[in-house]
């Protein structure tokens, strides 16, 4: 386990923001994890991946644990088991290799497969919490590892336990009930266009061949234009606060909600009608391609991104009473 002191950690995260910790260690294997002194505090410690879902906005005076991305996949009692620090997309590659259905539509999403939980990463019409059997996480406090079962998860959209915990956990391991008798998944519009203009059927694999192609003509490259994805949640409104935006913006889009009585709309839509998709100050912005998309046009602070995206915030909900709530984690 090696430890850096006053570490810049702009390369470890996909907004490319300056942010100094007080220390810097590499977990690689369990035993470099085990050997994490049990006295830190809940405070003292944040755990970093790829930091793809991130907005560092000051120096942390703390230790980082950086999970060094090494791809571990197995099969255990029909279940496909990763190792936290396997990068998502190469398990979602081994898993449609290998004709195993349930997280295709999850292809190309950056990360590590331990942050996939937390977030309960969605897209193109699925979200992990549709396959997760459970999630292994270590105490390092107590040293022991704990089996939270899906249920004990609590998962709801972008939501679960994970982001609300108060006990040293470390994301381990997760297990999904991925099978190759699973039904495809083409209820998001875009993916059900780009099948019905081809001759060519649907698998597992052409899935998710065809959302990395529509997420790459939409989104940039975060190697080539620092971002963190989709920056807000498509917000979660009343039914009858829709109808009423409705009848003044006629092509505001709605999508089914789990909650009785409410629907999604699109946050980007919100965003495009307020003028910001394309918009910048300096070199914080919102990208050109998508207006959800918070981008670092070159030396923008976090500080400054924070300060642009509560900018759009305070826009939308001048506009449609509607307030965007972060789906990056704001540090």
């Amino acid at each position: 386990m090696q430890t850096h002191d006053n570490y810049n950690l702009r390369d470890y995260n996909t907004l490319s923001v300056d942010s100094v910790c007080s220390r810097f260690t590499t977990i690689r294997t369990l035993s470099d994890l085990e050997a994490l002194p049990s006295s830190l505090k809940i405070s003292e410690v944040l755990v970093l991946g790829e930091g793809s879902n991130v907005l560092l906005t000051r120096n942390l005076p703390k230790l980082v644990v950086h999970l060094k991305p090494r791809s571990y996949i197995t099969q255990v009692d029909k279940l496909v088991v990763a190792w936290a620090g396997t990068r998502w997309h190469d398990l979602v590659t081994w898993a449609v290799e290998r004709n195993l259905g349930g997280i295709e539509n999850l292809a190309l999403i950056p990360g590590l497969v331990g942050a996939a939980p937390i977030q309960n990463i969605g897209a193109y019409g699925s979200e992990l919490s549709d396959v997760l059997v459970w999630v292994e996480a270590y105490n390092w406090q107590t040293g022991i590892y704990h089996r939270f079962s899906h249920a004990e998860c609590h998962f709801a959209y972008r939501e679960s336990i994970f982001k609300h915990y108060d006990k040293p956990f470390i994301i381990t391991r997760v297990a999904l009930d991925l099978r190759s008798d699973r039904p495809f998944n083409l209820s998001y519009a875009p993916l059900k266009t780009y099948f019905s203009m081809t001759d060519e059927k649907p698998s597992y694999k052409r899935i998710a061949d065809a959302v990395s192609e529509i997420r790459r003509s939409k989104l940039p490259d975060p190697k080539e234009l620092p971002n963190a994805g989709s920056f807000f949640k498509n917000p979660i409104i009343s039914r009858s606060q829709y109808d009423k935006l409705k009848r003044k913006f006629t092509d505001l889009p709605m999508f089914p909600a789990q909650q009785d009585d409410h629907v999604k709309t699109s946050a980007a839509w919100l965003l495009e009608h307020c003028g910001y998709k394309g918009a910048r100050d300096g070199d914080a912005g919102f990208s050109k391609r998508h207006a959800l998309v918070l981008v670092n046009y070159g030396e923008a602070s976090g500080q400054q991104l924070l300060q642009f995206s509560t900018q759009a915030k305070r826009a939308v909900k001048q506009k449609f009473g509607i307030t965007l709530k972060e789906e990056v984690r704001i540090i």
